[in-house]
């Protein structure tokens, strides 16, 4: 029998590593930002959360873990300046940019401004959520890659953050009095993405509620831009991966907005078909009465294997 020094490490333990998955897209951006450089964004990243791990002991408040790591995160970054790797800080955002960044932040530490975020992101356009959510809550801030993804050039991006930023600011002074509904909308979605899309792959009854799930006239657009209609394009596309030894090996974000979520997920390979599908995928899906009625795929280190993949 576990003595309960055991079991409450391994419960504090489950608790970082749901935290991990909660705060990394955001570890990783924080560290981006101060780093300027991916690689050395990376090992501060790795640095970090090797901290938390041997020392989430020494947090006796809940509420003070996302300042906590985020010096952290920063005193990781300044140890790789002083071991002789140069790190870049960039230029002060302007208030518009401020604002949005610190909405974001804040829904973590303080539930109102959480659930106004989540709120007033359902007001904004589809194509000006999509861009806000890809650049502020999927640790992704690339312009080049949002462009790639969305299927639009890189100053259109930049003209939707601006648009979206000036939306923002009028609706966020508003918007104080939203209940958590939106919130708990939202992340009900992401669990649940989070568990059939790999889940479908290796349980029967998972791959039937992911079928269930699909409209039938379900647009998908592929990587290369070409489009197709229907659900059994779908089930075909899964299909042709499970023939392959092929699956989704996991979800490593997943950020829903009303009736948007994006996706990153990677993907696992059999030895016989190693290329079948990119080592992982962005996806965007869409859902009409809470049916998926759109989806988006963007495969940015494809090489060879099905279309669908």
């Amino acid at each position: 029998m576990k003595d309960q020094g055991n079991v409450q490490y391994e419960k504090a333990q489950l608790n970082i590593n749901l935290l991990f998955q909660k705060f990394n897209p955001f570890v990783q951006a924080l560290a981006l930002k101060l780093c300027h450089n991916t690689a050395e964004a990376e090992d501060a990243v790795q640095d970090a959360w090797v901290t938390v791990f041997t020392n989430s002991h020494q947090l006796r408040n809940a509420d003070s873990f996302l300042p906590w790591l985020k010096r952290i995160v920063i005193n990781s970054c300044h140890q790789l300046t002083r071991k002789g790797k140069r790190m870049v800080f960039v230029e002060e955002l302007p208030d518009s940019d401020k604002m949005v960044e610190n909405s974001v932040e804040l829904k973590f530490e303080k539930n109102g401004d959480r659930d106004a975020l989540y709120g007033i992101l359902t007001e904004l356009p589809l194509h000006l959520r999509e861009t806000v959510m890809l650049r502020y809550l999927t640790g992704y801030n690339s312009y080049d890659q949002i462009a790639a993804i969305t299927g639009v050039p890189v100053g259109t991006v930049r003209s939707r953050l601006s648009d979206s930023k000036k939306k923002l600011s009028k609706l966020w002074s508003r918007c104080h009095d939203l209940d958590a509904t939106a919130f708990q909308r939202d992340q009900y979605w992401n669990s649940y993405y989070q568990e059939i899309c790999p889940g479908a792959y290796t349980d029967p009854n998972l791959l039937a509620d992911l079928y269930a799930h699909i409209a039938e006239d379900l647009k998908l657009v592929f990587t290369n831009g070409k489009t197709a209609t229907g659900r059994s394009v779908f089930e075909w596309g899964i299909e042709d991966d499970l023939a392959h030894g092929s699956s989704i090996k996991s979800v490593d974000f997943c950020s829903t907005s009303g009736d948007l979520t994006v996706l990153k997920v990677s993907f696992s390979n059999s030895p016989d078909h190693p290329d079948h599908c990119p080592p992982n995928a962005y996806m965007t899906f869409l859902r009409k009465k809470n049916a998926l009625s759109e989806m988006r795929l963007y495969h940015a280190e494809r090489k060879i294997g099905s279309e669908f993949c």
